[in-house]
């Protein structure tokens, strides 16, 4: 047990980072990138995959490194790995949990919220999850009549994000994310004719991470809908009264 105490202390002591890498996708690659953070006594900790396809996959790895590690030595490492291309790369906090337990914490802190600030929690928990810039919900598909319904961050011309819905709201779902700028992610909040929208320049959206994004908008839907069926039963008559 002191062992395990004295072990947890150092590891709160060393910097933990996120290596977001594009490797091949075939066995034994990732085995060769966690050698290679080995050789700088870096320890793989974490690892999500966020997108496979076209023989290749994106994955974060959350890598422990020693308090007198050099990042430029780690990235170094990895990068001579053959094939491997490194998207980025930035600290975290040593407890972090992985990406999807985040996005439960994410859907149970909305949930916890009051019905009146649930949109507003909703998209800055959302822009904390995903990195985003800025987050934005709106209902306003026509741009010349385009305001917020929540938002957080420093927000684009409302009038882009509106014109840009209205653009890709007749699409299928499938086929509106195909043609979706990778700096943006976007979900319906269905029953509330809204939509969830985030931007941001460090890096594209990718599949796991668009995903959460419209579980999560499925639940504040539901959420949304739930209140709103309880005010409606509130001032209904009781029968037979």
């Amino acid at each position: 047990m002191l062992r395990l105490k004295r072990r947890l202390a150092i590891l709160k002591r060393m910097p933990t980072v996120v290596m977001r890498l594009w490797l091949p996708d075939i066995p034994g690659t990732l085995g060769r990138v966690a050698a290679a953070i080995g050789q700088v006594n870096g320890d793989v900790i974490g690892i999500e995959i966020l997108e496979r396809g076209a023989n290749l996959a994106i994955d974060e790895l959350t890598v422990s490194l020693p308090e007198d590690a050099s990042l430029d030595a780690l990235i170094g490492a990895v990068g001579r790995v053959d094939g491997v291309t490194i998207e980025d790369v930035y600290h975290v906090e040593t407890d972090r949990s992985e990406q999807s337990v985040l996005a439960l914490d994410v859907a149970a802190r909305i949930m916890e919220t009051d019905v009146a600030n649930r949109l507003d929690a909703a998209c800055a928990l959302l822009r904390e999850l995903l990195h985003a810039d800025w987050c934005v919900i709106t209902n306003a598909t026509d741009a010349a009549n385009a305001s917020p319904i929540a938002r957080s961050g420093t927000l684009p011309d409302l009038q882009w994000v509106a014109a840009f819905l209205d653009g890709s709201s007749h699409l299928p779902p499938d086929i509106a994310q195909e043609h979706t700028p990778a700096d943006i992610a976007w979900a319906p909040i269905s029953g509330l004719d809204a939509t969830i929208v985030l931007s941001r320049h460090r890096g594209a959206f990718r599949l796991r991470e668009r995903q959460h994004l419209a579980l999560i908008a499925r639940i504040v839907a539901m959420a949304l809908l739930a209140a709103t069926q309880a005010e409606v039963a509130a001032y209904e008559p009781v029968r037979g009264a």
